[in-house]
């Protein structure tokens, strides 16, 4: 497991000595269920309090733990976490990201943010470890106080905008030499390229997390000529199913052979020369979306690399690996 340290929690140490004071941490606490819009950060003060950093809310909640003091040491088993964190979450450990970690130097119990991507939707929660094993950390009728932050001048590191407007701005830049230049706001943005401008609204939410399918290592990869790929693809995808386009590669030594069929029993098959030595597999694809990926590797030859048939197929060109793209199989 990676953890990453941010800026994020940078920012909310410095909110708590500054917006919570230091005197008495509890004063103005009351009793109840604070509405968290996203956990980011989280670090522990003085007093068993909990301070968590909500920046899609802009807020910052100081929340009293009620952890027991203990002396005792104690080992905690966090192989495979976000695996376990997603049992509970019924949740694939794909779907899964640890934002952040934190000790209650009362208790030694560990405290996890946790975020949940799933279909662009994200939840957040809270969980713990501790002696009585993994389990999500209740905030209902808590003992909490909170602070807003005050983001004018925020930087913004994401925002998702249209699909319509990307394209026409590809239209745009097509026409256009110079500089493009980019202003966003709270809801909207806006691209400037001469005397042209292009205004779009932009889409709520947060885009989900790519890094998490984009394989670090490959058990198995082949190099593959693009014209024979995209020739072979072309004539055997057009007696595939219409709906969901599936064909089958069959790989073996030096061979990959292409399969399609569909409901009305017509067949295609194809062989194209592979540079690949390892074991006999087949994987099923969206034949449109191995297309897509070929259409725009600029490069004679494309190098595919995956772990196993259920795993994401990495495409990316052998000499130039600032582009990448990913394929989920699919079953055939």
């Amino acid at each position: 497991m990676r953890l990453k340290i941010t800026a994020t929690l940078l920012f909310l140490i410095t909110l708590v000595q500054t917006s919570f004071g230091n005197d008495n941490l509890k004063d103005g606490f009351t009793i109840g269920t604070p509405v968290l819009k996203s956990i980011q950060a989280i670090a522990f003060g003085p007093e068993n309090i909990l301070f968590i950093g909500d920046n899609t809310g802009s807020m910052v909640y100081a929340i009293e733990i009620n952890d027991r003091k203990n002396t005792s040491k104690i080992n905690f088993n966090i192989n495979n976490i976000t695996a376990k964190i997603g049992a509970v979450m019924g949740a694939s450990a794909i779907e899964i990201k640890i934002l952040d970690m934190a000790v209650n130097p009362v208790s030694k119990n560990v405290f996890f943010a946790v975020s949940r991507e799933n279909r662009g939707t994200t939840k957040s929660a809270l969980f713990v470890l501790s002696d009585k094993g993994l389990q999500e950390f209740s905030l209902t009728n808590v003992n909490f106080s909170k602070n807003k932050i005050d983001n004018e001048n925020q930087s913004i590191n994401q925002v998702i905008i249209p699909r319509k407007a990307a394209q026409e701005l590809l239209r745009l830049m097509d026409k256009f030499e110079g500089a493009v230049e980019i202003k966003i706001a709270k809801n909207s943005i806006k691209f400037s390229l001469g005397d042209v401008e292009l205004n779009a609204k932009l889409i709520d939410g947060r885009f989900p997390d790519f890094n998490n399918v984009v394989p670090e290592q490959s058990k198995h990869s082949f190099n593959i000529n693009k014209l024979s790929f995209k020739s072979a693809l072309s004539r055997v995808s057009i007696l595939s199913n219409e709906k969901y386009k599936g064909i089958r590669l069959d790989l073996s030594n030096q061979l990959m052979t292409i399969n399609a069929n569909n409901p009305e029993q017509d067949e295609a098959e194809e062989e194209v020369v592979v540079d690949y030595n390892g074991d006999e597999m087949s994987m099923g694809f969206n034949s449109s979306y191995l297309m897509d990926a070929l259409n725009v590797i600029e490069s004679d030859n494309v190098l595919v690399s995956f772990t196993d048939t259920n795993s994401s197929c990495l495409l990316e060109n052998p000499e130039d690996k600032s582009s990448q793209f990913i394929i989920m199989p699919m079953r055939i």
